[in-house]
Protein backbone atom coordinates (compact mmCIF):
# COMPACT_ATOMS: atom_id res chain seq x y z
CA UNK A 1 0.00 0.00 0.00
CA UNK A 2 1.64 3.27 -1.09
CA UNK A 3 0.25 5.40 1.73
CA UNK A 4 -1.95 8.51 1.97
CA UNK A 5 -2.08 11.48 -0.39
CA UNK A 6 -3.95 14.76 -0.05
CA UNK A 7 -6.72 13.62 -2.38
CA UNK A 8 -7.55 10.84 0.08
CA UNK A 9 -8.91 13.42 2.53
CA UNK A 10 -12.00 13.69 0.33
CA UNK A 11 -11.76 10.61 -1.92
CA UNK A 12 -12.14 8.07 0.86
CA UNK A 13 -15.34 9.75 2.00
CA UNK A 14 -16.81 9.42 -1.47
CA UNK A 15 -15.72 5.83 -2.13
CA UNK A 16 -14.62 3.90 0.94
CA UNK A 17 -17.10 5.37 3.40
CA UNK A 18 -20.00 5.95 1.06
CA UNK A 19 -20.51 9.58 2.10
CA UNK A 20 -20.70 10.92 -1.44
CA UNK A 21 -23.99 12.74 -0.81
CA UNK A 22 -23.01 14.31 2.50
CA UNK A 23 -22.27 18.04 2.50
CA UNK A 24 -18.54 18.66 2.66
CA UNK A 25 -18.35 22.44 2.17
CA UNK A 26 -20.90 25.24 2.49
CA UNK A 27 -20.16 28.86 1.60
CA UNK A 28 -23.07 31.25 1.51
CA UNK A 29 -25.78 29.53 -0.49
CA UNK A 30 -23.36 27.21 -2.29
CA UNK A 31 -23.04 23.60 -1.14
CA UNK A 32 -20.70 20.84 -2.32
CA UNK A 33 -21.02 17.22 -1.26
CA UNK A 34 -17.99 15.01 -0.77
CA UNK A 35 -18.76 13.39 -4.09
CA UNK A 36 -19.04 16.72 -5.91
CA UNK A 37 -15.85 18.07 -4.31
CA UNK A 38 -13.92 14.95 -5.26
CA UNK A 39 -15.25 14.86 -8.83
CA UNK A 40 -14.75 18.58 -9.41
CA UNK A 41 -11.18 18.52 -8.19
CA UNK A 42 -10.48 15.50 -10.39
CA UNK A 43 -11.81 17.44 -13.39
CA UNK A 44 -9.80 20.56 -12.50
CA UNK A 45 -6.64 18.50 -12.10
CA UNK A 46 -7.20 17.05 -15.58
CA UNK A 47 -7.89 20.55 -16.92
CA UNK A 48 -4.65 21.83 -15.43
CA UNK A 49 -2.60 19.05 -16.97
CA UNK A 50 -4.27 19.66 -20.35
CA UNK A 51 -3.35 23.36 -20.03
CA UNK A 52 0.32 22.46 -19.55
CA UNK A 53 0.68 22.05 -15.80
CA UNK A 54 3.35 19.48 -14.93
CA UNK A 55 4.13 17.48 -11.82
CA UNK A 56 6.26 19.38 -9.32
CA UNK A 57 5.32 22.85 -10.57
CA UNK A 58 4.49 25.38 -7.90
CA UNK A 59 1.09 27.05 -8.00
CA UNK A 60 0.31 30.05 -5.80
CA UNK A 61 -3.20 30.80 -4.55
CA UNK A 62 -4.15 34.42 -3.84
CA UNK A 63 -7.75 34.68 -2.69
CA UNK A 64 -10.13 35.25 0.16
CA UNK A 65 -11.93 32.24 1.59
CA UNK A 66 -14.08 30.66 -1.10
CA UNK A 67 -14.94 27.22 -2.43
CA UNK A 68 -12.71 27.82 -5.46
CA UNK A 69 -9.74 28.10 -3.08
CA UNK A 70 -10.33 24.58 -1.82
CA UNK A 71 -10.95 23.24 -5.31
CA UNK A 72 -7.67 24.73 -6.51
CA UNK A 73 -5.73 23.38 -3.52
CA UNK A 74 -6.97 19.80 -3.94
CA UNK A 75 -6.70 19.89 -7.74
CA UNK A 76 -3.06 21.02 -7.63
CA UNK A 77 -2.28 18.26 -5.13
CA UNK A 78 -4.04 15.66 -7.30
CA UNK A 79 -2.07 16.85 -10.34
CA UNK A 80 1.19 16.35 -8.44
CA UNK A 81 1.81 20.07 -8.00
CA UNK A 82 2.98 22.11 -5.02
CA UNK A 83 0.56 24.58 -3.43
CA UNK A 84 1.93 27.99 -2.38
CA UNK A 85 -0.70 29.84 -0.31
CA UNK A 86 -0.26 33.63 -0.45
CA UNK A 87 -1.55 35.80 2.38
CA UNK A 88 -4.04 38.15 0.73
CA UNK A 89 -3.00 40.94 3.13
CA UNK A 90 0.46 41.19 1.59
CA UNK A 91 1.69 44.07 -0.56
CA UNK A 92 2.84 43.63 -4.17
CA UNK A 93 6.55 43.35 -3.33
CA UNK A 94 5.79 40.72 -0.69
CA UNK A 95 3.67 38.69 -3.12
CA UNK A 96 6.43 38.93 -5.74
CA UNK A 97 8.97 37.63 -3.24
CA UNK A 98 6.83 34.56 -2.51
CA UNK A 99 6.50 33.81 -6.22
CA UNK A 100 10.20 34.23 -6.89
CA UNK A 101 11.39 32.32 -3.84
CA UNK A 102 9.04 29.39 -4.50
CA UNK A 103 9.54 29.47 -8.26
CA UNK A 104 5.75 29.47 -8.73
CA UNK A 105 4.83 29.52 -12.42
CA UNK A 106 1.05 29.55 -11.91
CA UNK A 107 -1.17 31.69 -9.72
CA UNK A 108 -4.82 31.06 -8.93
CA UNK A 109 -6.19 34.52 -8.26
CA UNK A 110 -9.51 35.97 -7.22
CA UNK A 111 -10.60 38.74 -9.54
CA UNK A 112 -10.43 41.29 -6.69
CA UNK A 113 -6.63 40.82 -6.69
CA UNK A 114 -6.09 41.06 -10.44
CA UNK A 115 -5.02 44.69 -10.29
CA UNK A 116 -2.23 43.69 -7.92
CA UNK A 117 -1.28 40.54 -9.87
CA UNK A 118 -1.26 41.84 -13.44
CA UNK A 119 2.04 43.79 -13.22
CA UNK A 120 3.64 41.04 -11.12
CA UNK A 121 2.75 38.36 -13.67
CA UNK A 122 3.79 40.60 -16.58
CA UNK A 123 7.31 40.87 -15.12
CA UNK A 124 7.67 37.07 -14.99
CA UNK A 125 7.82 35.47 -18.41
CA UNK A 126 5.49 32.55 -18.85
CA UNK A 127 3.64 33.04 -15.57
CA UNK A 128 0.08 31.70 -15.91
CA UNK A 129 -2.91 33.30 -14.20
CA UNK A 130 -6.00 31.21 -13.44
CA UNK A 131 -8.81 33.57 -12.48
CA UNK A 132 -11.65 32.91 -10.05
CA UNK A 133 -13.98 35.04 -12.17
CA UNK A 134 -13.91 36.58 -15.64
CA UNK A 135 -10.57 35.92 -17.35
CA UNK A 136 -8.88 38.41 -19.64
CA UNK A 137 -6.58 37.91 -22.60
CA UNK A 138 -3.93 35.29 -21.93
CA UNK A 139 -5.61 34.20 -18.68
CA UNK A 140 -7.42 30.97 -17.84
CA UNK A 141 -10.92 31.02 -16.40
CA UNK A 142 -11.05 28.68 -13.43
CA UNK A 143 -14.58 27.64 -14.38
CA UNK A 144 -13.28 26.33 -17.71
CA UNK A 145 -10.92 23.95 -15.92
CA UNK A 146 -13.90 22.27 -14.28
CA UNK A 147 -14.82 20.79 -17.67
CA UNK A 148 -11.80 18.55 -17.26
CA UNK A 149 -10.11 16.71 -20.07
CA UNK A 150 -9.19 13.23 -21.24
CA UNK A 151 -5.93 11.61 -20.31
CA UNK A 152 -4.01 10.39 -17.27
CA UNK A 153 -2.94 12.39 -14.26
CA UNK A 154 0.68 12.13 -13.09
CA UNK A 155 1.29 9.45 -10.51
CA UNK A 156 1.23 11.03 -7.06
CA UNK A 157 3.01 9.32 -4.16
CA UNK A 158 3.02 10.13 -0.45
CA UNK A 159 6.56 11.55 -0.43
CA UNK A 160 5.84 14.09 -3.16
CA UNK A 161 6.06 17.71 -2.01
CA UNK A 162 2.57 19.20 -1.97
CA UNK A 163 2.82 22.44 0.04
CA UNK A 164 5.14 25.37 0.71
CA UNK A 165 3.68 27.11 3.77
CA UNK A 166 5.52 30.39 4.14
CA UNK A 167 6.51 31.58 7.58
CA UNK A 168 8.84 34.41 8.50
CA UNK A 169 11.57 34.31 11.09
CA UNK A 170 14.62 35.97 12.52
CA UNK A 171 16.16 36.50 9.07
CA UNK A 172 13.38 38.88 8.14
CA UNK A 173 12.60 37.02 4.92
CA UNK A 174 9.71 34.52 4.69
CA UNK A 175 10.69 30.88 4.34
CA UNK A 176 8.69 28.10 2.70
CA UNK A 177 8.13 25.22 5.10
CA UNK A 178 8.12 22.19 2.79
CA UNK A 179 5.43 19.55 3.37
CA UNK A 180 4.69 16.28 1.63
CA UNK A 181 1.40 14.72 0.61
CA UNK A 182 1.81 12.23 3.44
CA UNK A 183 2.69 14.90 5.99
CA UNK A 184 -0.46 16.93 5.27
CA UNK A 185 -2.66 13.87 5.76
CA UNK A 186 -0.86 12.72 8.92
CA UNK A 187 -1.15 16.23 10.36
CA UNK A 188 -4.92 15.97 9.86
CA UNK A 189 -5.12 12.41 11.17
CA UNK A 190 -3.23 13.24 14.36
CA UNK A 191 -5.67 16.01 15.25
CA UNK A 192 -8.68 13.85 14.35
CA UNK A 193 -7.31 11.17 16.69
CA UNK A 194 -6.74 13.32 19.77
CA UNK A 195 -9.17 16.25 19.52
CA UNK A 196 -12.83 15.33 20.17
CA UNK A 197 -13.97 15.90 16.58
CA UNK A 198 -16.98 13.92 15.32
CA UNK A 199 -18.37 12.72 12.03
CA UNK A 200 -21.59 14.63 12.68
CA UNK A 201 -19.76 17.91 13.34
CA UNK A 202 -20.59 21.13 11.54
CA UNK A 203 -17.39 23.14 11.70
CA UNK A 204 -17.42 26.91 11.15
CA UNK A 205 -14.06 27.75 9.54
CA UNK A 206 -13.22 31.36 10.40
CA UNK A 207 -9.40 31.56 9.88
CA UNK A 208 -8.20 32.37 6.37
CA UNK A 209 -7.36 29.31 4.27
CA UNK A 210 -4.04 30.90 3.26
CA UNK A 211 -2.80 30.53 6.84
CA UNK A 212 -1.55 27.19 8.13
CA UNK A 213 -4.07 27.43 10.96
CA UNK A 214 -6.84 28.01 8.44
CA UNK A 215 -6.54 24.93 6.25
CA UNK A 216 -4.46 22.56 8.36
CA UNK A 217 -5.75 23.05 11.91
CA UNK A 218 -9.20 21.52 12.48
CA UNK A 219 -10.31 22.14 8.87
CA UNK A 220 -8.44 19.20 7.30
CA UNK A 221 -9.02 17.00 10.37
CA UNK A 222 -12.77 17.63 10.04
CA UNK A 223 -12.57 16.55 6.40
CA UNK A 224 -10.66 13.48 7.57
CA UNK A 225 -13.50 12.73 10.00
CA UNK A 226 -16.14 13.32 7.32
CA UNK A 227 -17.75 16.34 8.98
CA UNK A 228 -19.48 19.23 7.21
CA UNK A 229 -17.65 22.55 7.01
CA UNK A 230 -19.16 26.03 6.80
CA UNK A 231 -16.66 28.49 5.35
CA UNK A 232 -16.70 32.00 6.79
CA UNK A 233 -15.74 35.00 4.59
CA UNK A 234 -12.19 36.27 5.07
CA UNK A 235 -13.22 39.84 5.84
CA UNK A 236 -15.98 41.63 7.70
CA UNK A 237 -15.81 39.68 10.96
CA UNK A 238 -18.75 40.64 13.12
CA UNK A 239 -19.79 38.80 16.32
CA UNK A 240 -23.48 38.97 15.48
CA UNK A 241 -22.94 37.69 11.94
CA UNK A 242 -20.84 34.81 13.26
CA UNK A 243 -23.40 33.84 15.88
CA UNK A 244 -26.23 34.14 13.36
CA UNK A 245 -24.31 31.76 11.09
CA UNK A 246 -23.84 29.35 14.01
CA UNK A 247 -27.60 29.43 14.60
CA UNK A 248 -28.57 28.99 10.94
CA UNK A 249 -26.14 26.16 10.15
CA UNK A 250 -26.32 24.51 13.61
CA UNK A 251 -22.57 24.77 13.98
CA UNK A 252 -21.02 22.46 16.57
CA UNK A 253 -17.33 23.36 16.38
CA UNK A 254 -15.43 26.61 15.93
CA UNK A 255 -11.89 27.99 16.20
CA UNK A 256 -11.26 31.35 17.87
CA UNK A 257 -8.07 32.97 19.13
CA UNK A 258 -8.45 34.47 22.62
CA UNK A 259 -8.68 38.06 21.38
CA UNK A 260 -11.58 37.12 19.07
CA UNK A 261 -13.30 35.04 21.74
CA UNK A 262 -13.11 37.97 24.13
CA UNK A 263 -14.54 40.32 21.48
CA UNK A 264 -17.54 38.01 20.92
CA UNK A 265 -18.15 37.72 24.66
CA UNK A 266 -17.89 41.49 25.11
CA UNK A 267 -20.41 42.04 22.32
CA UNK A 268 -23.11 39.93 23.96
CA UNK A 269 -23.75 38.18 20.63
CA UNK A 270 -23.86 34.74 22.25
CA UNK A 271 -26.93 35.84 24.20
CA UNK A 272 -28.70 37.37 21.20
CA UNK A 273 -28.60 34.21 19.04
CA UNK A 274 -29.43 30.55 19.44
CA UNK A 275 -25.97 29.04 19.61
CA UNK A 276 -27.08 25.98 21.58
CA UNK A 277 -25.63 23.67 18.91
CA UNK A 278 -22.06 24.66 19.86
CA UNK A 279 -20.22 21.95 21.78
CA UNK A 280 -16.53 22.61 21.12
CA UNK A 281 -14.32 25.71 20.80
CA UNK A 282 -10.69 25.28 19.82
CA UNK A 283 -8.36 28.09 20.88
CA UNK A 284 -4.77 28.70 19.80
CA UNK A 285 -2.07 31.40 19.59
CA UNK A 286 -1.93 31.92 23.37
CA UNK A 287 -3.28 30.37 26.60
CA UNK A 288 -6.83 31.18 27.66
CA UNK A 289 -7.03 32.99 31.02
CA UNK A 290 -9.26 31.41 33.66
CA UNK A 291 -11.27 34.64 33.75
CA UNK A 292 -12.15 34.15 30.06
CA UNK A 293 -13.08 30.51 30.68
CA UNK A 294 -15.40 31.59 33.50
CA UNK A 295 -17.13 34.10 31.26
CA UNK A 296 -17.51 31.48 28.54
CA UNK A 297 -19.01 29.01 31.04
CA UNK A 298 -21.63 31.59 31.92
CA UNK A 299 -22.43 32.42 28.30
CA UNK A 300 -22.26 28.85 26.92
CA UNK A 301 -22.66 26.29 29.72
CA UNK A 302 -21.30 22.88 28.81
CA UNK A 303 -19.24 23.96 25.82
CA UNK A 304 -15.78 22.39 25.86
CA UNK A 305 -12.67 24.48 25.22
CA UNK A 306 -9.59 22.76 23.77
CA UNK A 307 -6.41 24.83 23.74
CA UNK A 308 -3.74 24.00 21.20
CA UNK A 309 -0.13 24.79 20.31
CA UNK A 310 1.60 24.26 16.98
CA UNK A 311 3.50 25.80 14.07
CA UNK A 312 3.43 26.28 10.31
CA UNK A 313 6.40 23.94 10.20
CA UNK A 314 3.91 21.30 11.45
CA UNK A 315 2.35 19.79 13.37
CA UNK A 316 0.00 22.75 13.20
CA UNK A 317 -1.31 21.39 16.49
CA UNK A 318 1.38 19.46 18.35
CA UNK A 319 -0.05 19.75 21.86
CA UNK A 320 -3.50 20.27 23.37
CA UNK A 321 -4.85 20.99 26.81
CA UNK A 322 -7.70 18.67 27.75
CA UNK A 323 -10.71 20.74 28.93
CA UNK A 324 -10.65 18.80 32.23
CA UNK A 325 -7.37 20.49 33.13
CA UNK A 326 -8.17 24.01 31.87
CA UNK A 327 -8.24 25.47 35.39
CA UNK A 328 -5.90 23.12 37.24
CA UNK A 329 -3.23 23.69 34.56
CA UNK A 330 -4.13 27.27 33.66
CA UNK A 331 -1.50 28.78 31.38
CA UNK A 332 -0.43 25.39 30.03
CA UNK A 333 -0.71 24.43 26.38
CA UNK A 334 -1.21 20.79 27.39
CA UNK A 335 0.47 17.56 26.37
CA UNK A 336 1.82 16.27 23.08
CA UNK A 337 -0.66 14.64 20.73
CA UNK A 338 -0.45 10.88 20.27
CA UNK A 339 1.65 11.05 17.10
CA UNK A 340 3.99 13.81 18.26
CA UNK A 341 6.71 14.06 20.88
CA UNK A 342 7.87 17.10 22.85
CA UNK A 343 11.09 17.80 24.72
CA UNK A 344 12.51 20.82 26.52
CA UNK A 345 16.29 21.09 26.26
CA UNK A 346 19.14 23.31 27.37
CA UNK A 347 21.70 25.06 25.14
CA UNK A 348 23.60 21.78 24.78
CA UNK A 349 20.50 19.93 23.55
CA UNK A 350 20.10 17.97 26.79
CA UNK A 351 16.72 17.47 28.47
CA UNK A 352 16.11 19.77 31.41
CA UNK A 353 14.39 18.72 34.66
CA UNK A 354 10.69 19.42 35.25
CA UNK A 355 10.08 23.10 35.92
CA UNK A 356 13.32 24.25 34.28
CA UNK A 357 13.16 26.48 31.23
CA UNK A 358 14.63 25.56 27.87
CA UNK A 359 13.90 25.35 24.16
CA UNK A 360 10.89 23.31 23.05
CA UNK A 361 11.59 20.57 20.50
CA UNK A 362 9.04 18.53 18.60
CA UNK A 363 9.21 15.32 16.58
CA UNK A 364 6.39 14.00 14.40
CA UNK A 365 5.87 12.18 11.12
CA UNK A 366 4.24 15.29 9.65
CA UNK A 367 7.03 17.77 10.44
CA UNK A 368 8.34 19.73 7.45
CA UNK A 369 11.20 18.39 5.35
CA UNK A 370 12.91 21.75 5.71
CA UNK A 371 12.78 25.27 4.30
CA UNK A 372 12.50 25.47 0.51
CA UNK A 373 15.92 26.06 -1.07
CA UNK A 374 17.40 27.21 2.25
CA UNK A 375 19.79 24.49 3.44
CA UNK A 376 21.47 26.64 6.10
CA UNK A 377 18.18 27.67 7.71
CA UNK A 378 16.99 24.08 7.49
CA UNK A 379 20.11 22.83 9.26
CA UNK A 380 19.62 25.23 12.15
CA UNK A 381 15.91 24.39 12.39
CA UNK A 382 16.61 20.82 13.47
CA UNK A 383 18.51 19.13 16.26
CA UNK A 384 18.94 15.68 14.78
CA UNK A 385 15.42 14.70 13.77
CA UNK A 386 13.82 17.07 16.30
CA UNK A 387 12.30 20.36 15.11
CA UNK A 388 13.55 23.34 17.05
CA UNK A 389 10.36 25.32 17.58
CA UNK A 390 12.22 28.48 18.56
CA UNK A 391 9.90 28.76 21.55
CA UNK A 392 11.02 28.50 25.14
CA UNK A 393 9.10 26.85 27.91
CA UNK A 394 9.05 24.14 30.53
CA UNK A 395 7.33 20.87 31.42
CA UNK A 396 5.79 20.47 34.85
CA UNK A 397 6.05 17.29 36.91
CA UNK A 398 2.94 15.92 35.19
CA UNK A 399 4.30 16.49 31.68
CA UNK A 400 2.18 19.55 30.84
CA UNK A 401 3.90 22.08 28.59
CA UNK A 402 4.06 25.80 29.36
CA UNK A 403 5.28 28.45 26.93
CA UNK A 404 7.69 30.92 28.54
CA UNK A 405 8.49 33.06 25.53
CA UNK A 406 9.32 33.10 21.86
CA UNK A 407 13.00 32.94 21.13
CA UNK A 408 12.09 33.53 17.49
CA UNK A 409 11.23 37.09 18.52
CA UNK A 410 7.64 36.98 17.31
CA UNK A 411 4.63 39.16 18.06
CA UNK A 412 1.10 37.72 17.93
CA UNK A 413 -1.23 40.54 16.90
CA UNK A 414 -4.90 39.69 16.59
CA UNK A 415 -3.95 36.04 16.16
CA UNK A 416 -1.51 36.81 13.30
CA UNK A 417 2.24 36.19 13.54
CA UNK A 418 4.35 39.33 13.13
CA UNK A 419 8.11 38.99 12.94
CA UNK A 420 10.07 42.06 14.10
CA UNK A 421 13.06 41.08 11.93
CA UNK A 422 10.98 41.57 8.80
CA UNK A 423 9.88 45.05 9.90
CA UNK A 424 13.40 45.96 10.99
CA UNK A 425 14.76 44.96 7.59
CA UNK A 426 12.33 47.32 5.86
CA UNK A 427 12.98 50.20 8.26
CA UNK A 428 16.74 49.81 7.96
CA UNK A 429 16.47 50.68 4.25
CA UNK A 430 14.96 54.10 5.00
CA UNK A 431 17.61 56.80 4.43
CA UNK A 432 16.85 58.52 7.73
CA UNK A 433 17.17 55.39 9.87
CA UNK A 434 20.51 54.53 11.46
CA UNK A 435 19.29 51.53 13.45
CA UNK A 436 16.01 50.18 14.75
CA UNK A 437 14.39 47.51 16.87
CA UNK A 438 10.78 46.37 17.07
CA UNK A 439 9.26 44.79 20.16
CA UNK A 440 5.80 43.65 21.13
CA UNK A 441 3.67 45.62 23.53
CA UNK A 442 0.33 44.76 25.09
CA UNK A 443 -2.82 45.93 23.35
CA UNK A 444 -6.34 45.64 24.78
CA UNK A 445 -7.94 44.75 21.45
CA UNK A 446 -5.25 42.84 19.53
CA UNK A 447 -3.32 41.26 22.38
CA UNK A 448 0.00 42.59 21.11
CA UNK A 449 1.14 45.24 18.65
CA UNK A 450 4.55 46.39 17.52
CA UNK A 451 6.51 49.25 19.06
CA UNK A 452 9.36 50.50 16.88
CA UNK A 453 12.43 52.13 18.40
CA UNK A 454 14.15 54.10 15.66
CA UNK A 455 17.52 55.81 15.91
CA UNK A 456 17.68 58.52 13.28
CA UNK A 457 20.81 59.41 11.35
CA UNK A 458 22.69 62.55 12.23
CA UNK A 459 21.07 65.64 10.67
CA UNK A 460 18.24 63.51 9.26
CA UNK A 461 14.65 64.59 9.79
CA UNK A 462 11.78 62.14 9.71
CA UNK A 463 8.43 61.88 11.45
CA UNK A 464 6.57 58.91 12.90
CA UNK A 465 3.87 59.38 10.27
CA UNK A 466 6.45 59.23 7.48
CA UNK A 467 7.95 56.01 8.83
CA UNK A 468 4.52 54.46 9.25
CA UNK A 469 3.57 55.38 5.69
CA UNK A 470 6.88 53.97 4.45
CA UNK A 471 6.18 50.66 6.18
CA UNK A 472 2.64 50.50 4.82
CA UNK A 473 3.99 50.76 1.29
CA UNK A 474 6.06 47.61 1.74
CA UNK A 475 4.38 45.58 4.45
CA UNK A 476 0.92 44.17 5.08
CA UNK A 477 -1.02 46.50 7.36
CA UNK A 478 -1.13 44.11 10.32
CA UNK A 479 2.70 44.09 10.43
CA UNK A 480 3.08 47.89 10.70
CA UNK A 481 4.03 49.05 14.23
CA UNK A 482 1.29 50.91 16.07
CA UNK A 483 3.70 52.77 18.36
CA UNK A 484 6.88 54.66 17.49
CA UNK A 485 9.78 55.92 19.58
CA UNK A 486 12.25 58.16 17.73
CA UNK A 487 15.59 58.71 19.44
CA UNK A 488 19.12 59.87 18.74
CA UNK A 489 20.99 57.75 21.30
CA UNK A 490 22.14 54.30 20.07
CA UNK A 491 20.20 51.18 20.95
CA UNK A 492 21.49 49.22 23.96
CA UNK A 493 23.48 46.22 22.72
CA UNK A 494 25.24 43.15 24.05
CA UNK A 495 28.99 42.63 23.75
CA UNK A 496 28.33 40.63 20.59
CA UNK A 497 26.38 43.53 19.10
CA UNK A 498 22.81 42.24 19.46
CA UNK A 499 20.16 44.76 20.43
CA UNK A 500 19.04 44.34 24.04
CA UNK A 501 15.32 44.61 23.38
CA UNK A 502 14.47 43.89 27.01
CA UNK A 503 16.17 47.17 27.93
CA UNK A 504 14.09 49.24 25.52
CA UNK A 505 11.44 51.35 27.22
CA UNK A 506 9.39 54.37 26.30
Amino acid sequence: MPGPTVGDLIRKRRLARGDAHKTAIAFGEERLTYGELDERTDHIAHGLVAAGFTKGERAAILAHNCIEYLEAFFAVAKAGGVNVPINYLLRANEVAYHLDDSGATWTFVQDRFLELMHPIAAERAGHRLVVFGAAGDGEIAFADLRDGAEGELPQVVPDDIALLQYTSGTTGRPKGATHTQRGIVLNAAMQALDIPLREDDVYLAIPALCWAAGLHSIFSPELFRGASIVLHPSSGFDPDNVCALVARERVTTIVMVPVVLRAVLDSGAFERHDVSSLRLIIVGAEPVPVELLDRLDQALPGVQVVQGYGQSEFPTIMATLDPRYAREKAGSTGKALSLSELRVVDDEGLDVPAGEHGEILCRAACTMLGYWNKPEETATAFLGDWLRTGDRGWLDEDGFLYIAGRSKDMIISGGLNVYPAEIERVLAEHPAVAECAVVGTEDARLGEVGRAFVVTREQATVSEAELEAYCREQLAGYKVPRHWVLRTEPLPRTASGKAQKFNLTT
